[in-house]
């Protein structure tokens, strides 16, 4: 990022796009001070948009409608069994953060943030986790590695920093930029492996294997063979590498062991916990099809199965299923898993879509950045639908800022801007 720039009006979008990335998981509340930056940015940007001087390009507006959607489907259920209100993060909250976004759009679409804003800012927050997972567990002393939230949320958001990170080094010819690019991505995987979240490991080598091979522009010629089976190649040398790891090893053997132990008997495991809840919450969906049991009620059935012995006791301390769409079904049904469904088959399309089609409607120049960031923006699509099949990503409030931010940023960068309706608009 260019600091000489800051004079003018759309600098600003490249310093809230930088600090959302760079500070996300190396400080508390990482991801504020960038959103709020572009909050502003975007509030100040709505009288153009209802004035027509701003106009919504097609993919941001669908990316809106779905961004929409989600925020009704939160809604759902957002009063308790006895009226009251929901106002933490499950409830009221949480809408509001989607409403938030919505309202920070306008900034993206009068002035997207520059590749180098993104370049440095995926980099460095890469090597901040990194970083802060190695003074976890060599100052503090801590068995995983857990940033400012939890092991699984950190973890397998510091490797999506580091797999966009390493995006960004394969689409630069720049030496400095490609080797901080490779450092984040490097040290992203290490604050990955120093949590111990699996899901993560496990969602890896598709991740990998699509960002080494999609990682040249569609407009440069179809992607010869040897690249996809160097692709393949690079991404099975790194998961036998990590499968040699201590650490890899020792959580991989206590998977298997916790999953004999439950064959055996219902126990308190990692493996035992989320078998009984993903039992209990396909039960939950079925007793309320369409709209679910909502928060308390899930709740209050799963203390009662506690109380019948059909869950481990530790249950009770966990309010979600540990598998995204189970506990988007149990909690609100069937229009719930819809509402999922749109919220990562929308920007997932219009990524892909962006990917295949290559250059068209842009300037030579724009076209590696555009690329690049419609790479990250898939990447961060498949990345979070994939950590969910064993955690609820959107639980927590990191998830939630991390898709909806990440999406938001990539995808202007990689839209073609519409025409303007006045020459009043500058960017």
């Amino acid at each position: 990022m260019n600091l000489r720039r800051l004079s003018s009006s759309g600098a600003w979008t490249d310093v809230a796009a930088f600090l959302l990335l760079a500070l996300a998981l190396s400080v508390p509340s990482g991801f504020a001070p960038g959103a709020v930056l572009l909050l502003l940015l975007g509030l100040a940007r709505w009288p153009g948009v209802l004035t027509g001087r701003i106009r919504w390009s097609r993919p941001m507006a669908l990316w809106a409608g779905s961004v929409l959607v989600m925020g009704l489907v939160w809604s759902m259920h957002i009063t308790d069994a006895n009226g009251r209100l929901v106002t933490s993060t499950l409830g009221l909250d949480r809408c509001l953060k989607y409403l938030l976004v919505l309202l920070l759009i306008p900034a993206l679409l009068a002035q997207p943030p520059h590749a180098g804003a993104l370049r440095w800012g995926s980099a460095l927050g890469a090597v901040g986790a990194g970083l802060t997972a190695l003074w976890q567990l060599q100052v503090q002393h801590l068995d995983r590695a857990q940033g400012f939230t939890n092991a699984i949320q950190f973890g397998n958001l510091a490797l999506l920093l580091g797999l966009q990170a390493g995006i960004w080094a394969l689409h630069t010819r720049v030496p400095r930029e490609r080797a901080v690019g490779a450092l984040g991505a490097a040290c992203g995987l290490l604050a990955s492996v120093a949590s111990g979240s699996r899901g993560g490991w496990i969602t890896l080598p598709l991740l990998l294997l699509l960002g080494l091979w999609l990682s040249r522009p569609v407009h440069d010629g179809p992607p010869p063979a040897h690249r996809g089976w160097r692709a393949l190649l690079v991404t099975v040398g790194v998961c036998v590498l990590l499968a040699l790891l201590p650490g890899v090893q020792k959580r991989a053997e206590k998977a298997a062991d916790e999953y004999q132990r439950q064959e055996q008997r219902q126990d308190d495991s990692s493996i035992g916990l989320r078998l009984a809840f993903w039992r209990q919450a396909w039960a939950d969906g079925l007793a309320q099809p369409w709209v679910g049991v909502g928060q308390s009620g899930y709740e209050q059935r799963q203390r009662a199965a506690v109380d019948r012995g059909d869950m481990p006791p530790q249950a009770v301390l966990f309010n979600h299923a540990h598998n995204e769409w189970l506990d988007m079904f149990a909690k609100r049904g069937l229009l719930g898993v819809a509402g999922l469904l749109l919220f990562y088959a929308v920007p997932g399309l219009l990524f892909w879509r962006r990917l295949r089609s290559g250059a068209d409607g842009l300037a030579p120049p724009d076209a590696p950045a555009c690329h690049a960031a419609a790479l990250c923006g898939l990447i961060t699509v498949l990345g979070l639908a994939g950590f969910g099949m064993t955690q609820v990503m959107f639980a927590h409030n990191n998830g939630n800022m991390m898709y909806l931010l990440c999406v938001s940023l990539y995808l202007s960068v990689c839209t073609p801007r519409p025409a303007r309706a006045s020459a009043g608009v500058t960017a």
